[in-house]
């Protein structure tokens, strides 16, 4: 004589099974994760997704600054016309540094937003080829990251040097009585890996 199971006793027993087989299975995809979790912070193998960034300096192109003149020496930052732009989204920035550079008894042309949109390095100086000797006596006054440009679009007679303030500027610049002690005669040291002017301008 057969006995007739007991439908709760079955229904508990599969649920036993169901649960055992889906706990069991989470411990092992768990465990698998954590094993190659390992392996990837080892080194044993690589990240399986690259999000694909990277550093500034990984994806900065070195900017190529054109040679000064042979033999050019600094001139009186007090003795050539300056603009200044603001290439940040810092209202009021460019006017800031115009002050402090008319304390100083530099003239400035011409305050404004960088026509070109946001600069993200620290300051860039940009001028003519005539202007090159200028540039590089006033990129003294900045005490971070400085960098010359030839500006192709300026007259080649106009020795105007424009100041670009990047995002990265944080009021690197002297004081007006530091400004005031710089000295005219100096020898300007060409920045390594310089350009002659001409080819800057190209690149």
């Amino acid at each position: 004589m057969s006995t007739t199971p007991d439908p709760r006793a079955e229904y508990r027993r599969r649920l036993r099974n169901r649960q055992t087989t889906v706990i069991g299975g989470t411990l092992a995809a768990m465990a698998l994760l954590v094993v190659l979790s390992l392996m990837v912070w080892t080194g044993v193998l690589p990240v399986p997704l690259d999000p694909g960034f990277s550093s500034a300096s990984d994806d900065a192109t070195p900017v190529v600054q054109p040679c000064p003149p042979a033999n050019a020496v600094t001139v009186e930052v007090t003795s050539f016309p300056v603009n200044v732009y603001n290439g940040t989204d810092t209202a009021g920035l460019a006017g800031v540094v115009a002050d402090a550079l008319s304390d100083a008894g530099i003239v400035v042309s011409n305050t404004s937003d960088w026509p070109k949109g946001a600069y993200t390095g620290e300051v860039q100086l940009t001028t003519s080829e005539s202007g090159l000797v200028n540039a590089y006596s006033l990129a003294r006054i900045f005490t971070g990251t400085v960098v010359v440009q030839i500006d192709e679009n300026q007259d080649p007679a106009d020795a105007t040097v424009s100041v670009v303030l990047g995002e990265e500027y944080s009021e690197s610049i002297l004081s007006a009585g530091e400004i005031s002690m710089l000295r005219a005669g100096e020898a300007i040291s060409a920045p390594s890996g310089c350009a002659s002017p001409s080819a800057s301008s190209q690149g």
